[in-house]
């Protein structure tokens, strides 16, 4: 843990180890933080239905003395969006370069975030499966499409036979048809999209491994993915979330793809050389 890290990046860095009554906790500061920073521990522990001594137990294994101090920080944690300026809402006034400036640096704290809450062994994992799948899909739904393309698009240029359709009903038959020896990486920056979710149970159906990408760890498609990829960041809750998901998204896919690209050696190489000769031929 580091002294940057908020009481909510430290739920969610922490969440699948804790006990099922410190999960009911968790989740509830993470989906409700403003309502969490105004309670006191007798009644959060009322509308977690856990007891006052969880909540104590808890904060203390996130490093904080007690519960005064973590709620103090959850409520700082909700004033940072307005004072500190790599989380400020972008004002009328502001000039061309300080707009510029807030973007840059919540895309790179976004992606910081990401790279902090992923273990490596996660990475390995899911690079192990990816190279060793007969078939790579990829599925994504409104904006998180924009990743699932991306994705597909980068993977194009290895050996591995991959695919990705904008459509829900084409997603959807393409999913049924997979394989226990097949792959997915199934995106969604909500993980409750009930479509999203179709897809994810469509794929466990069929017996093929979910790669999945999403903003939260309790969400559905992270309990229903066989390995998850979290791209988080403070101001997940606030009106940019799409746009910095997106970017911690894509960057978790480009590095699945560089390290299968390396992984699988000379046969990517000759793969990529072919690709850009193809596609040099069409630009003389």
């Amino acid at each position: 843990m580091t002294a940057m890290s908020s009481p909510i990046q430290l739920l969610k860095q922490t969440f699948e180890d804790l006990s099922k009554a410190n999960k009911k906790i968790a989740r509830f500061v993470i989906n409700n933080p403003q309502r969490a920073s105004e309670l006191n521990i007798e009644e959060m522990a009322a509308v977690t239905k856990t007891s006052t001594a969880s909540i104590s137990r808890l904060v203390k294994n996130l490093g904080y003395n007690n519960f005064r101090e973590f709620s103090l920080a959850l409520a700082y944690t909700q004033l940072r969006p307005s004072n500190l300026p790599i989380f400020k809402e972008i004002n009328p006034d502001d000039t061309l370069p300080q707009i510029a400036d807030k973007i840059f640096a919540s895309a790179q704290r976004a992606i910081q975030d990401t790279r902090e809450n992923i273990e490596d062994s996660e990475f390995a994992r899911a690079v192990l499966r990816i190279i060793n799948c007969h078939t790579l899909g990829f599925f994504g739904l409104g904006g998180s499409s924009v990743a699932a393309l991306d994705g597909y698009h980068k993977f194009l240029r290895t050996p591995i036979p991959c695919f990705y359709y904008p459509d829900f009903d084409v997603q959807l038959m393409q999913a049924v048809k997979l394989t226990k020896d097949d792959c997915a990486i199934v995106i969604s920056h909500s993980g409750r999209n009930m479509q999203t979710l179709k897809l994810a149970d469509t794929l466990h159906e069929a017996g093929a491994t979910v790669i999945g990408i999403t903003s939260y760890p309790e969400s559905p498609l992270a309990e229903k993915s066989d390995i998850t990829f979290i791209s988080s960041s403070d101001e997940s809750n606030y009106r940019s979330e799409g746009m910095y998901s997106l970017i911690a998204q894509t960057t978790i896919v480009d590095t699945l793809f560089m390290m299968t690209s390396v992984r699988m050696g000379p046969d990517t190489e000759q793969s990529i050389q072919n690709v850009h000769r193809i596609i040099g031929e069409t630009r003389k």
